[in-house]
């Protein structure tokens, strides 16, 4: 209730600026989800799309490259002042090990963690394992085009398809289930390495 408060209060002071006011509110909010804390960046998404009149090809891909960009910037902001102010060395090797347990443990994590949460503060673990800023930055931007298009492409082919007040409803239905299957596949993935002998884990972290 209190992040759908705080994105409501977001939307409500810029709406009053049309389509500019819309981007800024969604760049605001996103920025947010990889700074700060979760704000549910789909929900935003299919709140804009279907609050517009006649959305265009170009309304859609503005609004897909200024969710990227929020995205990135987001994550780059935490990463940066994580880097700056530092991080005790016990949370530190415990944010390394963590990362190792995995079987992708590199800047590749970015890219699955993107679909499936495995990874939460995500600039934080970036500056915790001392990735390559660049190689991130990439894996970052390409994964979030990838996802903001996708769910874009989504809700515009479910508002030309279906009557009524069926679309918004539909799309919200949708971004439910995947953000709740990602997130058991990700609950489950980390049942299953829990089970795996450390000799292994080492072994797997070897091969990246």
């Amino acid at each position: 209730m209190i992040l759908t408060d705080i994105g409501q209060n977001i939307f409500d002071m810029f709406r009053g600026l049309g389509d500019i006011g819309m981007f800024i509110a969604i760049a605001i909010v996103i920025w947010l989800d990889g700074a700060a804390f979760p704000t549910l960046p789909e929900v935003w998404l299919v709140f804009i799309w279907n609050a517009h009149p006649a959305p265009s090809f170009s309304f859609g891909l503005t609004l897909v490259l200024v969710a990227t960009m929020a995205s990135v910037a987001g994550t780059l902001s935490l990463y940066s002042v994580v880097k700056l102010a530092g991080l005790p060395k016990r949370i530190q090797r415990a944010m390394s090990g963590y990362t190792n347990w995995l079987i992708v443990n590199d800047e590749r994590l970015l890219v699955l963690n993107r679909f499936a949460p495995l990874i939460p503060y995500t600039g934080a673990f970036i500056a915790a394992n001392n990735w390559n800023i660049r190689k991130a930055t990439i894996y970052l931007f390409g994964s979030a085009l990838l996802k903001f298009s996708a769910w874009v492409a989504v809700f515009a082919v479910l508002r030309e398809n279906l009557v009524g007040d069926l679309s918004p409803w539909i799309s919200l239905a949708l971004v439910a289930i995947v953000i709740t299957a990602s997130t058991i596949v990700s609950l489950t993935y980390r049942k299953k390495r829990k089970g795996v002998p450390r000799n292994d884990l080492d072994s797997g972290a070897n091969l990246q």
